[in-house]
């Protein structure tokens, strides 16, 4: 069987216009046969690549495009007339493509395809289609790879960091699906708490009469895969192929050991984030300062402190901070003292509307190797130590606290805190330095089950409308309350249940309504 589907799955690679590398070896079947032929295949088809945001659009087609705009660090511009300045599309043009395609995210709609008129949008399985699309090829070629003779020592060590990319990226692949359709991970409850299926091999699995084809697995042993496939990445990357120079584009041993410590931070266990945190900056990664003067983008792929990224740029033109975009929330702008070098990442354009400049390259129509969603840098090894050592009451989280403050701020003087406040300085330090980068919702979501310290916040969404003339009409305010669960965890695609005659058990998501109606159009 392994044969027969492992081939069907390599032809599938062909059809999708991959490469022109697969060999053929028969009229009707082509495969890839040798190592190189699989590095292409993962390159081509398994990384989320880069790609061009075009005009004001969010990519809502990206499996992470929404990632930066359901947490406290985002708001939106009102505005009495609702002009794009430099684009040619009208305000009400603009609130149709953009917001009309991202509310049922930014209102934390039960149905993320939810439009603001009721009916439903963009379809809701791209998440989850799109990363398991990208984990049966990295079955595929774990799977395959193991009966490729390598051709002599050079492609030997090449094999064993093909290996080490395929396990990393269906870890990270995995990760991300367990973050959005299972609950934050609570060690008391993590072996009987439903995530998502778990598929390891390169074959269909597919068995007749069976009504439910595939179940969800606990969250412990979707954590625990993901667990082994990063140490395995990490054996295969020592013992592979070092490439010349480190490629931001191509995981490596750098990234796969730092993701490995935030998925322990995720997983509650301190001692084991540390650990693996501590062997991360012993690695060759650096700290890149922040001057006084930035005046240029600095998260690009020429900065060393990026280790590795894919995905395309969501951001670019829809945080101008000009109506009817989204702009970065007062809340998190007020957090940076004066000293801090990290505010010039932002512009104040008015009292309530801050634009998003210089963290990334906002530069439009181009390809950034630089993500908004999918980048490992080495700050959040920084913070990670920090954050694991502050769990555990080692006073050493200071250390790293302070380092990274001191190439951030300006005159910085080192502070030495303890207890709960440690923990919390280390986790106002992680929003600051790590905002735009797809992690603070997945933060807020984890604090809420933290048994250490367990964080819970309301945070408020305006959703202003402009009329067909590009005019404000009114705002609906939506409220993520302070107590709630089932806002964390989002709904199972109803392709996905559609798919069995017994659908496979759906999470619990709460209905989303508007909290008042502020309407200033009368």
């Amino acid at each position: 069987m392994k044969s027969i589907y492992s081939v069907y799955g390599l032809l599938i690679f062909l059809f999708c216009g991959c490469s022109d590398f697969l060999s053929e070896y028969s009229q009707d079947q082509v495969r890839a046969k040798t190592v190189t032929d699989f590095d292409e295949v993962l390159l081509g088809s398994v990384y989320i690549q880069p790609a061009s945001t075009n005009q004001t659009l969010l990519r809502t087609s990206s499996a992470v495009a929404y990632f930066n705009i359901m947490d406290d660090d985002v708001s939106t511009v009102r505005a009495e007339s609702g002009s794009t300045g430099s684009t040619a599309w009208s305000a009400y043009t603009k609130y149709q493509t953009l917001m009309e395609g991202t509310y049922g995210y930014y209102t934390w709609q039960m149905d993320v395809r939810r439009k603001p008129d009721g009916t439903n949008g963009a379809e809701d399985n791209v998440t989850y289609n799109d990363l398991y699309t990208r984990i049966n090829y990295t079955n595929v070629i774990i799977d395959e790879l193991a009966d490729v003779d390598p051709e002599d020592e050079e492609d030997a060590l090449k094999k064993n960091r093909v290996l080490g990319e395929s396990h990393f990226l269906r870890a990270q692949f995995y990760f991300i699906l367990a973050n959005i359709y299972g609950a934050p991970y609570a060690p008391s409850t993590a072996a009987s708490t439903l995530a998502v299926p778990l598929k390891l091999t390169a074959y269909v699995e597919h068995v007749n009469g069976k009504k439910t084809q595939f179940e969800r697995a606990t969250l412990d042993k979707v954590y625990a895969q993901i667990v082994e496939d990063l140490k395995t990445a990490i054996t295969y990357f020592q013992q592979g192929e070092q490439l010349p120079t480190r490629k931001t584009y191509r995981a490596n041993e750098e990234a796969a050991q730092l993701l490995l410590s935030r998925v322990y931070l995720y997983m509650q266990d301190w001692e084991a984030a540390r650990a693996a945190a501590e062997a991360f900056l012993e690695m060759d990664v650096q700290l890149v300062p922040i001057g006084s003067a930035l005046t240029s983008p600095f998260l690009t792929e020429d900065n060393n402190e990026v280790l590795f990224s894919q995905s395309p740029q969501h951001l670019q033109n829809i945080f101008t901070a000009v109506a009817p975009d989204f702009c970065v929330s007062s809340d998190l702008y007020n957090l940076y003292e004066e000293d801090d070098n990290r505010a010039s990442f932002f512009q104040v354009i008015s009292s309530d509307s801050i634009a998003l400049i210089n963290k990334l390259d906002m530069e439009e129509n181009m390809d950034h190797r630089v993500s908004d969603a999918l980048t490992l840098r080495t700050a959040e090894g920084y913070l990670n130590m920090a954050e694991a050592c502050a769990m555990l009451d080692d006073p050493e989280a200071n250390t790293y606290l302070n380092t990274l403050r001191r190439n951030r701020i300006s005159n910085y003087v080192d502070q030495s805190y303890t207890g709960d406040e440690l923990i919390e300085q280390v986790r106002l330090e992680r929003r600051k330095e790590l905002c735009f980068e797809g992690h603070r919702w997945f933060d807020l979501r984890r604090y809420t089950v933290c048994e250490r310290l367990p964080y819970h916040k309301s945070i408020r969404h305006d959703y202003h409308i402009y009329d067909a003339d590009g005019n404000y009409s009114a705002t609906r305010v939506f409220v993520l309350g302070e107590d709630e669960t089932n806002v964390w965890t989002f709904l199972i695609p109803e392709t996905v249940l559609e798919f069995d005659e017994e659908p496979m058990t759906n999470n619990v998501r709460d209905v989303r309504e508007e909290v008042e109606d502020l309407n200033d159009g009368e």
